[in-house]
């Protein structure tokens, strides 16, 4: 039997309603009218056996990422068919212990790379400036987390679209395209963090 991670994901929709009583009470919402979720398997892993520091663990010790404050973030692993991503909540002490307690926020991206002529096959903007380019695809509270199961590594899969070669795995950082995974550390406002937080992760592959 292979290697696997097991994952669940679940959602509750809530509507707040005022009692005869002026009291407010959650609910379900009445347009879901339902709880949402799902599971699975991440199957045909290879092992667990990268380094702590781009695995996120090993022999069973937590080795921590700061996720810093700072303008372009701080990378997650590399190609990986498996994300799990944590805003512990704490701040960046080091690898393996936790910092003070915060109510900054991580944000995770998807970082494309500047186009370069001959190099990489990278972002331009609408007026062909080449520039870097970040997609949001989650904001973490402290204490939440998200799982990204990929898979296209491992079935071999190098095309979306109509091109060959136009799919970037999580992680990629080929010259056909990039999708860097990375964190960064905001201000539970949006504004600039002054510290990094502690990011929990487990990337596998």
């Amino acid at each position: 039997m292979s290697d696997r991670i097991k994952f669940a994901v679940s959602a509750i929709p809530i509507e707040m309603l005022t009692t005869e009583n002026s009291t407010e009470k959650d609910v379900i919402a009445s347009e879901v009218n339902t709880n949402l979720g799902g599971g699975g398997e991440s199957v045909n892993l290879t092992d667990y056996s990268g380094s702590a520091l781009v695995q996120g663990y090993s022999n069973g010790i937590v080795n921590y990422l700061g996720a810093t404050y700072n303008a372009g973030g701080t990378q997650l692993g590399g190609v990986r068919d498996f994300f799990f991503i944590k805003n512990t909540g704490y701040k960046y002490s080091s690898a393996t212990e936790l910092g003070d307690i915060t109510t900054d926020c991580v944000m995770v991206v998807l970082k494309e790379t500047a186009y370069v002529n001959l190099v990489d096959g990278g972002y331009t903007d609408a007026a062909g400036v080449t520039q870097d380019h970040y997609y949001e695809v989650a904001w973490l509270k402290p204490g939440q987390a998200i799982v990204l199961p990929g898979g296209s590594t491992n079935l071999s899969i190098t095309q979306f679209g109509s091109n060959a070669n136009d799919l970037s795995a999580l992680g990629q950082t080929s010259s056909n395209g990039q999708a860097k995974v990375m964190v960064r550390t905001y201000k539970s406002d949006g504004t600039a963090a002054t510290s990094s937080n502690a990011v929990e992760f487990l990337c596998v592959t």
